[in-house]
This record gives C-alpha cells, structure tokens and sequence, in this order.
C-alpha cells in the first residue's frame, strides 16, 4: 500500500513538473531601460490564443528549447480588434503564435523574432514580424497588409521557427 502511494506521489509530481513547463503563465512586461516593444495584432472575430514564447538554442540536439510560454489574450468568443502591447528582452529568440479556431479546426500561426534594443515591431497572424518606427503605434482599424507593405522592407533578426525541439512531456522537467 505505501509503494503505491509513493509511486502516485511520484507520477503526480511529475505531472505537476510538466505542466509547469507546458501551460502558459500571465506574461509581466520587461522593465529595462533596453526594452523592444511589440505590438501583436488580435485580429476582430478571431477565436483563439495568442502565445509569447521564448526559446534558447540548443546545440546538442540543434533544435530550439522553449524556455518560458505566456498567454497574452484568449478568446473564447470573437474578439473586438485589439493591439497586444509587451515590452520584451531584446536579443531573446521570440515567437509569437495564434491558435485560430475555426469550429472543426484549429489553425496555428507563428512568427519568430530576435528584438533589438529599443525597436518597433508589429505581428499580424500569419506574417512575419516588421520593425516600425517608435513613432508609429498601430490601431486594430488599421490594414495589416498595409503595414506590412508600408515597413515591411527592413530586415529584422529573426530565427527558424519550424526548427523547435520536440519533447514529450513526461521527459520535461
């Protein structure tokens, strides 16, 4: 009887442990004076999560470990149009990423970046994140297409996001 508690003490630590890693936590902005600035569209009428994730590279394996997760918004019903503001750690490997539900199925997105000191970005669901001036702060009224066209031409640091490690959550700890 006592090797049957311990061992479901042990599977529900374990349990615990991992979903530590895997659920997300309310993301707190960066408060340094280096601080880049992100501004993520949530599209009107979407149904779904926005997820800020950070990632370290992990050579051993060549793939990239998330390192923490943070809900930023999620609508369980359709959302007005609103622009997510965090203020983030530059030189850190981001993604931004909307899950999407459309009924019977379920869409990820996921843009990647590497901020800078100081910088600008917007990301709209689906495309890439561009650096906009500290001048410009976007409204959800405002195309996203047009954005994109508009400052969509400087190249930002970015990382591969498809290249992410894959761990089983009983090997997460």
């Amino acid at each position: 009887m006592k090797l049957i508690k311990l061992v479901v003490i042990i599977m529900v630590s374990t349990g615990l442990v991992s979903c530590a890693k895997v659920l997300p936590l309310n993301y707190k902005d960066y408060d340094g004076g280096d601080a880049a600035t992100l501004y993520v569209l949530n599209r009107q009428g979407n149904v779904g999560t926005i997820y800020l994730a950070s990632y370290t590279y992990n050579a051993k394996d060549s793939c990239y470990d998330m390192s923490d997760r943070y809900e930023l918004v999620s609508n369980f019903f359709q959302a007005k149009g609103t622009i997510l503001v965090s203020k983030v750690k530059p030189g850190v490997h981001y993604s931004i990423s909307q899950m999407i539900n459309f009924g019977e199925v379920i869409q990820i997105s996921n843009s990647s970046l590497i901020p800078e000191p100081g910088k600008s970005y917007y990301i709209s669901s689906g495309s890439s994140a561009v650096q906009i001036p500290a001048s410009f702060v976007p409204n959800a009224s405002v195309n996203p297409d047009e954005i994109i066209r508009k400052y969509g031409k400087d190249e930002i640091k970015h990382w591969n996001v498809k290249n992410i490690c894959i761990r089983h959550f009983w090997l997460l700890s």
